[in-house]
């Protein structure tokens, strides 16, 4: 045990102190060669900030083509169902476009709404 301890204090005392100066010199080059890094590999135009922004866009659109899809699967349902489906079709004309079959009589029901403290009739 007592030789271990010898060693290690013979270990401190033959090691070189670089000093001050070459402490900082070592800290200053560290910088500089972790600021190059960060520049080449964040800050670009290849860097990892433009491939998590473009990430982000990559699911945005996504999205929008899911919520697109179920768009367009309903409109081709609304669209079978308007060119299979004459009761819908005549139910669609009927209230959304006011029309009537020939020889019927369309009655507007008009409802009081009150505007500016003056009621229609």
């Amino acid at each position: 045990m007592a030789n271990k301890r010898s060693r290690s204090t013979a270990n401190r005392s033959t090691r070189k102190s670089g000093g001050i100066f070459e402490n900082k010199v070592a800290w200053i080059s560290g910088a500089i060669i972790l600021l190059i890094l960060v520049q080449i590999f964040v800050m670009r135009d290849e860097g990892l900030y433009s491939l998590l922004r473009l990430k982000q866009e990559i699911r945005d659109m996504e999205s929008h083509i899911t919520r697109l899809e179920i768009e367009k699967a309903e409109l081709e349902s609304e669209r079978d169902r308007l060119l299979n489906d004459p009761d819908y079709l005549e139910r669609i004309a009927r209230e959304r476009f006011r029309m009537a079959k020939p020889g019927e009589k369309v009655f507007h029901v008009v409802t009081e709404t009150k505007r500016d403290g003056v009621r229609d009739k």
